[in-house]
């Protein structure tokens, strides 16, 4: 299919496309195997490969409520050119879920919106809940070698009106009923996956989700801003994770995540999965979990984090979870974050007492948490004012293993704390605070120190059971 004429030629002169700034930012970390970026993409994308939604045969329209038909018939031309750009120009497209082809390339241009139509028009499910039945934008079968791109991180824009998805979650809870979601972008049945330059918001679910049970892995993601309300806003947003990653070789940088819930979390088998210097707002913070089947191997380094809920957060149960190693979290700065850091095998319920865990241990199965060989390092936490819940549930570390599996060899070196709370540290074993460690406890309505814990950490110990540590060179059992 050729679309020869004069728009697609100019539009082709304006639009440049280019994988030499992917290879020269990989940022591998050392002995990692590289992340694999798209292969075989066309060398030029001229008038013969490229698919203009609004022009003929396709006549996508900034007027129509449902332009599906329409863009998916530019994107499968794209795959059976062999690979091709399908281009969304500026203006407002509405669209249903759309699947993507090997080499393909989704190019939003400066002031282009692809929105998800409307949620009245989706159908419902026996409760009378509105579904969705996939992903946005995902990939078909077996499909690898996939570019999503903006010219602009603020004005190419991917919006899912995700309001009155948020307000039937919170129906649909109080029923104690549940409801079919998908994220926004969703990639898996093939692999080397690359986005960039764009912005998404409103998403109903999650927003850009890597892998699936371990497959879809070789992403790349950078430049993208995410936009969706905070949990604690008036009209809350559920469930929009920026970045749930559930396979390996993951790379993700120079990223924008304000949002509902976890900013970017791993879950069951992310390995090797490299997260740098990225700005995360409201929401819950680096997470890893609560799935961590098969997990190792992720850093996380280089962020800040400004009035997020969490700073650094591993949380897992008994019935989904493993052998977790291998993490680090450093070179980061949080300002007023309410749990700077948190590790907890106790993601469903904390006990009453720790005494009352430690009375009655579970049996040790295969799929309990058992975390260790944490690195954090280079940390500086402070400015912390407010809490967005009750202050009982927030600690400047909180560390909480179970004793049939205490959490074991988590390290912070040059971790710097000023908090208004302390510590809480229940089965735990071999956690070190290397010497040039400080915490503090600051009450945010008064100038004065309550407690300086430089020299003696259990000034600000609230609560410890069965937990070991070392702290200037003393270790305490």
């Amino acid at each position: 299919m050729l679309l020869l004429c004069a728009a697609t030629q100019q539009l082709n002169a304006r639009i440049a496309f280019s994988m030499a700034e992917e290879v020269a930012n990989q940022n591998t970390p050392e002995g990692w195997i590289p992340v694999q970026l798209p292969q075989g993409m066309p060398l030029s994308f001229m008038a013969a490969n490229t698919f203009i939604i609004t022009a003929a045969p396709f006549n996508a329209s900034t007027s129509s409520d449902d332009n599906t038909a329409a863009i998916q018939a530019a994107l499968d031309a794209a795959a059976e050119a062999g690979g091709g750009m399908v281009v969304i120009p500026k203006g407002t497209f509405v669209s249903g879920s759309l699947q993507m082809g090997s080499k393909t390339v989704l190019h939003l241009c400066d002031g282009a919106m692809l929105k998800m139509k409307a949620f009245d028009t989706f159908p419902t499910d026996e409760n009378g809940y509105r579904m969705m039945e996939a992903p946005f934008i995902t990939g078909k079968k077996e499909a690898s070698d996939i570019v999503i791109e903006g010219e602009s991180r603020t004005t190419s824009i991917i919006d899912g009106q995700g309001a009155p998805w948020w307000d039937q979650v919170e129906t649909a809870k109080a029923a104690k009923k549940s409801t079919k979601r998908h994220a926004m972008i969703r990639f898996w049945q093939g692999s080397r996956y690359l986005f960039r330059n764009f912005c998404v918001q409103n998403a109903p679910n999650t927003n850009i989700t890597i892998g699936r049970s371990g497959k879809g892995g070789h992403a790349t993601a950078h430049g993208i801003n995410i936009k969706n309300p905070a949990s604690t806003a008036d009209d809350p947003s559920h469930n929009t994770d920026g970045f749930p990653i559930w396979s390996q070789y993951v790379n993700i940088y120079d990223c924008d995540i304000d949002t509902g819930d976890d900013n970017v979390v791993c879950d069951n088998d992310a390995q090797y999965v490299h997260v740098w210097n990225c700005q995360l707002k409201a929401g819950h913070g680096a997470s890893l979990g609560s799935y961590t089947k098969n997990m190792h191997d992720i850093i996380y380094e280089d962020l800040n984090f400004l009035g997020t809920d969490c700073g650094f957060r591993l949380k897992s149960n008994r019935d989904r979870s493993g052998d977790v190693y291998n993490i680090v979290f450093r070179n980061c700065n949080m300002f007023n974050v309410a749990s700077p850091f948190v590790i907890t095998s106790w993601y469903d319920k904390i006990p009453g007492t720790p005494k009352d865990a430690a009375d009655a241990p579970d049996e040790l199965l295969e799929t309990t948490p058992r975390f260790h060989g944490v690195l954090l390092q280079n940390v500086r936490v402070m400015g912390y004012s407010k809490y967005s819940g009750s202050p009982k549930n927030y600690f400047g570390i909180f560390i909480y293993g179970r004793p049939e599996a205490p959490v074991k060899d988590v390290t912070f070196d040059n971790v710097q704390i000023t908090h208004s709370k302390g510590i809480k540290m229940n089965f735990c074993e071999g956690i070190k605070f290397l010497d040039n460690c400080s915490f503090e406890v600051r009450n945010p309505k008064k100038k004065e120190l309550n407690a300086v814990a430089t020299k003696d950490l259990e000034n600000v110990m609230v609560e410890r059971f069965n937990g070991s540590y070392t702290w200037k060179n003393k270790t305490v059992q």
